[in-house]
């Protein structure tokens, strides 16, 4: 199915350095990059974009993005840009001639909102609107600017920013056949310029259908404070609701704040994932040297790694880097560098005169770790069942697990941390086995 997306308008409430609102920054990537990834991770790959103000630099951007990205793109001027959005639609109507989704370069929807749509079928001479039935989570001043709509038995009514009544907030998200066009002429003829205005002239015929929006936030992106405020609530997005207590409370306040930046920059999750290994490796070799001083250092460098590993997901998030190559890269340079930082420990206490128990320790805590590492994957899936997306009471994990080496080497206790890690690591992969065992064994009953 195609989507077109309306990029005329000038957005003076949005100006940032002189760029066209669609060029505007979220993140690290302008906001129709966002839209059309989005999009496009929901299955769509034919896109049909109406510019305007700016129009050439817009489309030189989106030609670029085109190549990059690898999906269709039509290119449609609309010249008389200043008048209403229902105008930029009109410019279309050549291009499509069967059902096809539509939205704005500014809204920011999750990825569910477009499958909604998707999953539904339209009958000729219809549209579906998507509708946020959710009216708490805005504020007085949204509700105000928001086009809100009257629904009666599954049906929009009534339509337009002006209403005192209503049921939901449009989210400029449509499902529409090309029955809009006649509709939006008709509203023309009557004066009436706006999308808002079409949709109109259909609810009066009862052919506009409401679907519930997905209960994930989404966002009109009009003035500078309401991408601040897309920003943040994307940012919240990356918490995990199976982050260990460490990662929840210390770690990840932090690497939200490492990601904001690094978003604005060419890194790429990737190298971010090197950057913590990197961090990791100098740590262990912070601790093969004697002293206390190595062991501080090291610890402290332990700490910014696991840091710095909570980063490369996030920018992948944020930027659309997220690929299985990435993840278990990521996955493959965290256990080597675990073991590095144990074996890291183990030399520095052998340095110290440290023997056999020494080496035993670290032997185990090294294996422990790594297959804690190995049933994360299957126990994790279980946690988000159990806990229906939640987040996790506690999790024993490798943010916990780099936290107790750098207290451990903070606090000059290289021995009683590997003996620590030992004992947890292993426990904790045995209790895991069993918890596991007693979910598998009410699914499979032995016969």
């Amino acid at each position: 199915m195609k989507c077109l997306i309306l990029a005329a308008g000038k957005g003076t409430r949005l100006s940032n350095k002189g760029l066209p609102k669609p060029l505007v920054s979220v993140l690290g990537l302008p906001i129709i990059e966002r839209v059309i990834l989005t999009a496009k991770a929901s299955g769509i790959t034919e896109f049909l974009v109406v510019t305007g103000y700016e129009g050439d630099r817009v489309r030189k951007f989106l030609l670029e993005l085109k190549e990059r990205e690898k999906f269709s793109l039509t290119l449609i001027e609309n010249p008389q840009w200043e008048k209403e959005n229902g105008v930029s639609v009109l410019c279309s109507e050549a291009h499509l001639t069967e059902p096809f989704i539509l939205t704005m370069c500014d809204h920011l929807l999750p990825e569910n909102a477009f499958k909604n749509l998707l999953g539904t079928e339209v009958k000729d001479g219809e549209i579906t609107v998507s509708v946020d039935y959710g009216l708490d989570k805005f504020s007085r001043e949204e509700l105000e600017e928001a086009t809100k709509v009257q629904v009666k038995d599954g049906l929009v009514v009534k339509i337009g920013k002006d209403l005192r009544q209503y049921d939901g907030v449009d989210t400029g998200l449509f499902l529409c056949s090309p029955a809009i066009f006649q509709a939006l002429k008709i509203s023309e003829q009557k004066g009436d310029t706006t999308l808002s205005g079409g949709i109109r002239v259909m609810a009066a015929e009862g052919r506009v259908k409401a679907i519930g929006a997905p209960p994930e936030k989404w966002f009109d992106i009009d003035d500078a404070y309401s991408l601040k405020k897309a920003e943040k609530a994307l940012l919240f997005s990356l918490k995990k609701p199976t982050d260990g207590p460490v990662s929840r409370y210390i770690n990840r306040p932090i690497s939200l704040r490492i990601t904001r930046s690094l978003v604005n920059t060419r890194m790429t999750a990737n190298q971010i994932s090197w950057l913590s290994f990197a961090v990791a490796l100098a740590a262990a070799c912070s601790y093969a040297v004697k002293g206390y001083g190595a062991l501080i250092v090291g610890g402290i460098l332990t700490q910014l790694s696991s840091i710095l590993d909570g980063c490369d997901g996030e920018v992948a998030r944020l930027k659309y880097q997220v690929s299985e190559f990435g993840g278990w890269f990521d996955a493959v340079l965290d256990r080597y560098a675990d073991a590095l930082l144990l074996f890291g420990l183990t030399l520095h206490l052998l340095w110290c005169g440290g023997g056999i128990g020494s080496m035993a320790a670290g032997f185990f805590s090294v294996t422990g770790s790594l297959i804690n590492s190995y049933t994360a994957h299957k126990y994790d899936a279980y946690l988000k069942l159990e806990h229906m997306g939640k987040a996790v009471t506690f999790r024993l994990g490798r943010d916990v697990r780099l936290f107790l080496i750098f207290l451990g080497a903070v606090f000059n206790q290289a021995l009683g941390t590997l003996v620590l890690l030992a004992v947890i690591m292993n426990l904790e992969n045995v209790r895991r086995v069993w918890v596991l065992y007693g979910v598998w064994s009410k699914d499979h009953p032995r016969r």
